[in-house]
């Protein structure tokens, strides 16, 4: 058998590793345009504010290490097309092009920043941050004194890290949405709101329901970005404006933002062609259907799972929830499951709760608010989704959510779950518990 793997990040070579492994026998070839694999680019925004200073430590494993194993490792390459009928891809490495055949091909192309036309500029300080070069240059840039003023476009995961990074650094932030609250589709307003007076207490500009019409150079220097609602001058430009997958050279069929559609187990409508990672769907346990999660819990785990399926072994994946979380500030965000707003979209019937509760005792010290909203069914009492904002334990408590709305426990259920308990860390009844005996 001769597995060819497009792409060779999160996905692909998580699925190269642990299939290798299964079928030693095999032949597993990976395809990477870039020079280097395994690249953790989630680390990215912690680099740029210099809590690190060595990229290789966003690296699991090195062309090197990937050809000791076994496998057949071409960086440097990438894949122009592919023939379905003949089974083979017209793979482009430097100047030179040659076919590669194949019984078996995984797609895991990713997904790259969606960058709009926004005009004429210098793009000099105009930055994605995807990429290790991203980091070099960002990171470059937000060690220049000379260069103040940043303007994050888009108030997303990455743009909200970056905005965490530059006020470390003691910069000026101005964040651009174009939606009425940040983060819109993982929390709801009630909930977000404390955030975002948050950023503005802290020293940020924060302009939501604002919408960028084009940037201009600045004849003083840096940037002119006309908005909505006024000009804005930067110095430091960072467009987070959310991800396209990487699916142009592929004749398959795709949800309507171009992600590859698959099944389960990652298997696209020809026999021979599976995808996973930031470049195809995947199965939403709460929503139960195939949706667009672009994560790299995600990618990772749906590839170990299909790299057993294809060996025949049992696999125990039974889908994903979307589970996030980050830090702004001292703020912990965390979500999971469906939010009101994406249940509203999907036509689901629900209810939800919110509760304001402690994290911890009042004695010990160390004691913050926690906030937890939940998403249920109103006749069954299903939990479906929740969020949870806090100075402290917010994110370490969305896990047992997580686990709860996996195994399709009730609001009932979690209000009696036996949450462990000691002063530093919870109240005898945990936030959770309360959350979830105060849904009706």
């Amino acid at each position: 058998m001769k597995y060819l793997i497009i792409g060779g990040n999160a996905a692909g070579m998580s699925f190269a590793a642990k299939y290798k492994r299964n079928s030693p026998e095999d032949e597993v070839i990976v395809i990477e345009k870039r020079d280097y694999v395994s690249f953790g680019g989630c680390g990215l925004p912690y680099f740029t504010a210099g809590l690190f200073h060595d990229t290789d430590r966003m690296i699991s494993r090195s062309p090197e290490q990937a050809i000791k194993s076994g496998l057949d490792m071409r960086v440097n390459s990438e894949v122009i097309s592919i023939d379905k009928e003949n089974k083979s891809v017209l793979i482009k490495c430097g100047e030179e092009s040659y076919q590669q055949s194949y019984d078996k091909l995984l797609i895991c192309t990713g997904a790259r920043p969606i960058v709009p036309n926004f005009g004429q500029y210098n793009p000099e300080h105009v930055y994605t941050l995807t990429s290790k070069k991203d980091g070099f240059d960002v990171k470059n840039a937000f060690e220049n004194p000379a260069l103040k003023n940043v303007c994050i476009i888009g108030a997303g995961f990455i743009g909200l890290e970056v905005f965490d990074a530059a006020h470390h650094l003691n910069k000026n932030v101005t964040i651009i949405e174009r939606e009425t609250h940040i983060m819109s589709r993982q929390f709801s307003p009630e909930m977000i709101n404390t955030v975002e007076q948050d950023i503005r207490a802290n020293g940020g500009t924060l302009k939501t329901s604002c919408s960028v019409e084009s940037i201009s150079d600045n004849a003083e220097g840096g940037y002119i970005i006309n908005t909505t609602d006024g000009e804005i001058r930067a110095d430091i430009i960072i467009l987070s404006l959310g991800f396209k997958p990487n699916t142009e050279a592929f004749d398959l069929p795709k949800l309507p933002n171009g992600s590859l559609m698959v099944n389960k187990v990652g298997q696209t409508d020809d026999e021979h062609i599976s995808a996973v990672g930031d470049c195809a769907a995947s199965y939403h346990i709460a929503l139960d259907k195939m949706v667009y999660l672009p994560l790299a819990t995600t990618a990772n785990k749906q590839a170990r799972m299909m790299a057993d399926h294809v060996a025949g072994k049992e696999t125990f994946l039974q889908g994903m929830l979307g589970s996030s979380c980050l830090k702004v500030l001292d703020q912990e965000l965390a979500c999971t499951g469906i939010s009101e707003i994406v249940a509203k979209e999907n036509n689901i019937s629900y209810k939800t709760s919110i509760i304001e509760d402690q994290n911890q005792t009042d004695y010990y010290p160390g004691q913050e608010p926690i906030k937890i909203k939940l998403v249920y069914d109103p006749a069954s009492k299903q939990l479906l989704g929740g969020e949870i904002i806090g100075k402290k334990g917010a994110v370490s408590r969305i896990n047992a959510l997580a686990v709860a709305i996996t195994a399709k426990m009730t609001t009932s259920q979690l209000g009696y779950l036996d949450f462990c308990y000691a002063p530093p860390f919870s109240r005898t009844w945990d936030a959770l518990n309360v959350a979830g005996n105060v849904a009706k």
